[in-house]
């Protein structure tokens, strides 16, 4: 015993809530994997799998936003560039001063990127949708899972066509 508490109550009602949270995020993690996965099947995109690794899953979601302007750049290659900006991010992250700089610049890019994804699936519903992803981080999986049947808005004008 410690100070007047006893560690065993203190466990029986910890390990619970993290055991629950761990439910919870790895749901989360799977919804936001299958939302991907389907969109690149969809669009049929070689290596949709990949959206079930970590990291890799960014490679996927770069394959079906492709390109992005960012006032007036235009950054082409988002399989690439998200995967590698992440990562960037993580290693500099650690550094001082410079680190929280990458690090939020990384993540206003990866809300940008969102944004044009959600773009892509549903034009009147994206504002909406990354304002709830910004706010409620942990609904971005639960959007893209909803999201993983809707035609690519490219795709759709094709098919009017």
């Amino acid at each position: 015993m410690y100070a007047g508490v006893d560690i065993s109550s203190v466990l029986l009602k910890v390990v619970p809530f993290l055991v629950f949270l761990s439910a919870v995020g790895f749901a989360l993690y799977v919804l936001y994997a299958l939302g991907l996965y389907k969109m690149g099947k969809n669009l049929g995109i070689n290596g949709s799998w990949l959206a079930f690794i970590p990291v890799a899953n960014l490679y996927v979601m770069g394959k079906i936003v492709d390109q992005v302007s960012i006032g007036g750049l235009s950054v082409p290659r988002l399989e690439f560039v998200l995967p590698v900006g992440f990562l960037a991010a993580i290693i500099l992250g650690q550094t001082p001063v410079i680190g929280p700089l990458v690090s939020v610049a990384f993540f206003v890019f990866y809300y940008i990127i969102l944004y044009s994804l959600y773009n892509k699936y549903r034009p009147d519903s994206a504002m909406p949708f990354i304002i709830v992803s910004i706010l409620l981080g942990f609904m971005v999986p639960v959007l893209l899972f909803i999201m993983r049947n809707d035609i690519h808005v490219e795709r759709r004008v094709k098919l009017q066509s």
